[in-house]
This record gives C-alpha cells, structure tokens and sequence, in this order.
C-alpha cells in the first residue's frame, strides 16, 4: 500500500507541478521528498490516539481508513495558533487570520485532540487574538445582561468612537462602566475592539461553596 501511494504521489507531481526545464533528476528528487513527507504526515495521522478513536466510532462512518490516507489531519502551525483538520480544509479557514507566522504544516502529535466534524484551533499562550476574544469575553460578563451589547457595538468595524459615544452612551452608562471595569468610556472603546489589552482588569466575583464538614 505504502509503494503504491509513492508511485501515485509521483504521477501527480508530474503531471502537475513540474517545473518549466527542471532536469528529470531535480524533479525526481524533489517528488520523493514530497512523497516522503505525505507518508509521515500519513503515519502520524494513524498514530494519533484521537484518530483511533473516531475510526472505531460506528457513529462517524465519514471516518475511515481510506479516506484518511489520501487527506490526512494534520497540524497547521502559526505563531500564535494551530489548527487541525484536512490541510486543504486547514489552508482555506485560516486564510484571513492574523496569528503572526506561518503556516506550516506538521503531522500530528499522538495526543493531540481534535474535533471530529470541523477544523479545531489551539491557542498558544502568546495569542493576542486568543487574548483580545478572552478580554470581550471577561468584558460582557462584568458589565451584565444589561450593558454586555456594548462590547459588540463598541466593536463594530463600521463605527469609529465618535459613532459609537453619539448612539450608545449617556453619563449614568459611563459611569457604569467605570465602576464595574474601572475604565473610562474610551478605554473601554479601545479594549472592546482590542487595541489595548489590559492585564489589570477586575475578576468577575464568583459564589464559591463552602465545606461545613458534616
């Protein structure tokens, strides 16, 4: 099976991305690296303790064996993210983001953990834009039921500040904001559409539960 797919990778190289002039030498050596790189990305994929799982899982009969030799999950690393899935499928749902360098396309570690039915993103520790959502995130759920819109207005492409004050802010909704995210309208205009992060804001307070003993 291996040697067959080496012949195959080798064909479709040939007949379609041989360069104009290269040698029969240069384009071969080139086609085996190529072929050698799709059998490790083949490999790890079926080493992958999450791909084993799926395969077994009479309840994902998209996932099989044949299938994912010719389009094995791979990792499509960022500076900031790594994505997993189908690298064609990979390529084109990170083309817009802006995670810094990349991408590159790596196999599979063994427990690396994925979602069956779509492409799946890590953040890294390093992500602003991890940290920018994380930020709106903590945002909403300081302001309330009443006043978390406001981070979505806020961060509306279409509308610039002056927009944004003239429609949605009055004194006691200023106020508000400084008292439950100690910023003022501005900053918190800034943050909303993550041009500053900031590091200090305050923690929701949570109910925690005491142990009586018995």
């Amino acid at each position: 099976m291996a040697q067959a797919i080496h012949r195959l990778l080798i064909d479709q190289l040939e007949r379609s991305v041989r360069y104009t002039g290269e040698s029969d030498t240069d384009f071969r050596r080139r086609a085996e690296k190529a072929a050698s790189i799709a059998r490790l990305l083949v490999e790890r994929c079926f080493a992958n303790e999450c791909v084993q799982d799926y395969l077994a899982d009479e309840e994902l009969p998209l996932w099989d064996e044949v299938k994912l030799r010719s389009e094995p999950v791979v990792r499509v690393e960022f500076e900031q993210a790594i994505a997993f899935g189908g690298i064609g499928e990979c390529l084109a749902a990170t083309k817009s983001k802006h995670w810094g360098e990349g991408p590159q396309i790596l196999p599979l570690e063994q427990d690396d953990w994925f979602f069956a039915e779509r492409v799946t993103y890590r953040y890294r520790e390093n992500s602003i834009y991890n940290r920018r959502f994380e930020q709106r995130k903590l945002m909403k759920e300081l302001l309330g039921r009443k006043l978390r819109k406001l981070v979505g207005a806020a961060n509306y492409r279409r509308h610039c500040w002056e927009i944004f004050r003239d429609n949605n802010l009055t004194p006691e909704i200023e106020n508000e904001i400084a008292d439950r995210l100690g910023l003022t309208a501005k900053e918190f205009w800034r943050a909303s559409r993550g041009k500053v992060l900031y590091a200090d804001l305050p923690l929701k307070e949570r109910q925690l539960r005491f142990d009586f003993g018995n």
